[in-house]
């Protein structure tokens, strides 16, 4: 599945970038769990000679191993280190924990991603030198910033105009707007408890949802500064995500740990309830026009790639346009593999769940909402073999 440059090293290295979404969430793993590692930029020449030939398109986050063993997928970096690496575990083991995690590490790493390009690049000239140095410093190893600025123009003009390919429109920013303001008061309530949004310990919905709030939402100067004007208790959580060890002196009596009992936190289940409402129209969307493609190519061989035949390989492919209503709004948009392969990840795990757990699993489902997004299943599973998705 995963090819390797032959090279090998004392501590991993990360290649991923300070602007990058989900090298932010690769990063704050790799912190928590307490793991030596080093951060390598794509302008560093081995990027482009050895990494992504074998990647085969860019990408960042890359997890090199001590091996030479190339992951790019950040979730799957998560599960080697969890597999391969002892200490506190960051996917509780409890069934409903565990389905919760899978859940809401799927929304947050999956969905959250529009909010922080909309306010990258909406307000762009409200941060156009901070962005140009973000991607600069990235992309380039001039020490000089006409030359960084002249070779991340481009890149800036390419995802600058990608907005409307997310169904970022002047029609839908307010929606948008609205459902990232009442995340931000739910999270709120939330961080006067708990330090993470399982509990005292760190997972995956953490891990998923500081990719974009650390990397555009709490760093970029227009949205950072109106989070931590609005949501300061949100703020202070992204600072935590990037510290080392589990304990805050804001929760001295809570254990670094996950709760007791396979419990859930009692202000976790508003912002469940919140990602389902907000969420669900658009995922099932998703699902859908996958299962549309499905059904064109009925014969279709395991191993075909799972993306438009006119896209360029990508992290992030797509199959075409789809429509669904949030808030009001109609929304247009392309779709992503990405989502409908994360949510077949969270149907491996619902589907072993059993005895109580299971009946707990189908309560909370139904208290927040996700009946109809948990009953849309992809019409055949994707694999994902050297960093493409393809039929299984």
């Amino acid at each position: 599945m995963f090819k390797t440059t032959g090279k090998t090293h004392e501590r991993p290295i990360l290649w991923g970038a300070p602007g990058s979404l989900y090298a932010g969430k690769s990063r704050s793993y790799l912190i928590k769990k307490g793991l030596d590692y080093e951060e390598m930029f794509p302008s560093n020449p081995r990027y482009g000679e050895e990494v992504l030939p074998l990647v085969g398109h860019f990408a960042v986050p890359v997890t090199e191993l001590t091996n030479g063993t190339l992951i790019q997928d950040s979730t799957d970096q998560i599960l080697h280190f969890e597999r391969t690496v002892p200490g506190p575990r960051m996917i509780p083991e409890s069934q409903l924990q565990n389905a919760v995690a899978w859940l809401l590490g799927c929304f947050c790493s999956e969905s959250m991603w529009k909010l922080g390009l909309h306010y990258r690049w909406t307000y762009l000239e409200h941060q156009r030198p901070f962005v140009e140095a973000l991607f600069g410093r990235a992309i380039s190893m001039a020490k000089n910033t006409a030359e960084r600025n002249a070779a991340a123009a481009p890149v800036i003009a390419n995802f600058s105009g990608k907005l409307p390919e997310i169904g970022v429109t002047e029609e839908t920013i307010p929606a948008i707007e609205a459902s990232y303001e009442a995340l931000l008061d739910l999270l709120t309530e939330h961080f006067f408890h708990y330090p993470y949004l399982m509990g005292g310990r760190p997972s995956l919905p953490d891990f998923g949802l500081i990719a974009p709030f650390f990397a555009h939402l709490a760093r970029d100067p227009y949205p950072s500064t109106h989070m931590k004007n609005r949501a300061p208790n949100v703020y202070r959580w992204t600072e935590r995500m990037f510290l080392s060890g589990f304990a805050d002196g804001e929760y001295p009596d809570l254990t670094p740990d996950f709760l007791p009992n396979d419990a859930l936190p009692e202000t976790l289940i508003p912002v469940i309830a919140y990602f389902f409402e907000d969420f669900s129209a658009e995922f099932i969307g998703m699902v859908q026009s996958y299962n549309r493609w499905c059904d064109e190519r009925q014969d279709g061989e395991s191993g075909t790639p799972v993306q438009d035949p006119e896209e360029a390989g990508t992290t992030h492919p797509s199959l075409g346009w789809f429509e669904f209503e949030c808030r009001g709004v109609r929304h247009r948009r392309r779709d992503s593999i990405d989502i409908v392969y994360h949510l077949q990840r969270v149907f491996d795990v619902v589907d072993k769940l059993e005895g109580a757990a299971r009946e707990r699993w189908d309560a909370l489902i139904a208290q927040t909402g996700g009946s109809a997004l948990m009953d849309t299943r992809p019409a055949r599973r994707i694999a994902y073999e050297n960093y493409r998705y393809v039929l299984a």
